[in-house]
């Protein structure tokens, strides 16, 4: 019986002790975007790690980089493995992660962050749930300003004042626009050159944004006046001061942003507007030095490596 069995199994095609190779997984469509996420974060870490250990001008820069990289590899869970354990070699499988070329630039880093930036915002304008698009919006902006660290002055943002439709944002978000607004006129005031051109444009944006979301119907959580934050030490000058006023605002902008991101329906304008602002205000917090998480508006900066 047997040998029977045996002979009737290697007539159709099969062999005693083993069966037919299992097929591939496939991921969900949102598990397929995250993937993709996590294998460009890997090319630029590997990318930032090329450039850090040469000797291109924005070494120091991309070592920043590749940090940050790592950390937000580890947020978005990695890339992602089809099997649970290594699997025989006749199985399929799915193409490894893309790594850098040993002769990466500084300038291939930077094209890689621009479209990390684009391809992070139309994730998160898209995710179903709120805390993958407020992830991927936080992502958006740590690469927008990274991508301005590698390469200055060349990096762009849609800010929530230049929207043709206002749309009506939370009260948070509007008290948080308003101390911007306020923090940066008082700076203005005080500040010369360069560091009042910047308060005077930061306090423009910051007005209309608040303007335009009370035309739309958002409640007025406005104050009178705001509180500078105290200094940190006695050495500390009043320009000092300033500058962090500034930092803390704006820093308080961009996580109030994501939080709406969170909060919005994703393919909305609303959410679109959210998450386009989270990177304009975490572009103009870099522009006053403040020194980001690897994921503003998702980590705190002291969760960051």
């Amino acid at each position: 019986m047997v040998v029977l069995l045996a002979a009737l199994l290697s007539g159709c095609g099969l062999r005693l002790g083993e069966g037919t190779p299992a097929s591939l997984p496939q991921p969900s469509a949102q598990e397929s975007v995250r993937d993709a996420l996590a294998r460009h974060a890997w090319l630029i870490s590997s990318s930032a790690a090329v450039v850090a250990r040469s000797e291109d001008r924005q070494a120091e820069a991309a070592q920043q980089v590749e940090t940050a990289a790592n950390s937000q590899l580890d947020a978005l869970g990695g890339v992602w493995e089809p099997w649970a354990s290594e699997v025989p070699t006749r199985f399929p499988t799915v193409s490894p992660a893309a790594t850098a070329a040993a002769t990466a630039t500084s300038e291939d880093l930077a094209a890689l962050l621009s479209e990390g930036v684009t391809l992070a915002q139309e994730a998160a304008m898209s995710a179903p749930s709120g805390q993958e698009a407020r992830l991927y919006a936080s992502l958006a902006a740590s690469w927008a300003v990274q991508h301005e660290t590698v390469s200055p002055g060349s990096t762009t943002s849609v800010p929530r004042s230049s929207l043709d439709t206002p749309q009506q944002i939370s009260s948070g978000l509007l008290a948080a626009y308003d101390a911007a607004r306020y923090a940066c006129q008082e700076v203005a005031a005080r500040a010369q050159a360069a560091t009042r051109e910047r308060a005077t444009q930061d306090a423009a944006s910051a007005s209309t944004a608040v303007s335009a979301a009370l035309a739309a119907g958002s409640q007025d959580s406005r104050l009178s006046s705001y509180a500078s934050p105290s200094q940190q030490s006695s050495e500390a000058s009043a320009a000092d001061t300033d500058v962090l006023w500034a930092q803390t605002v704006w820093s308080d902008v961009v996580d109030h942003e994501a939080l709406e991101t969170a909060s919005t329906q994703a393919g909305s304008p609303a959410r679109q507007a959210a998450v386009e602002a989270t990177t304009d205000a975490a572009l103009r917090a870099h522009a006053w030095g403040t020194q980001l998480s690897s994921l503003p508006g998702y980590l705190e900066s002291s969760e960051s490596p």
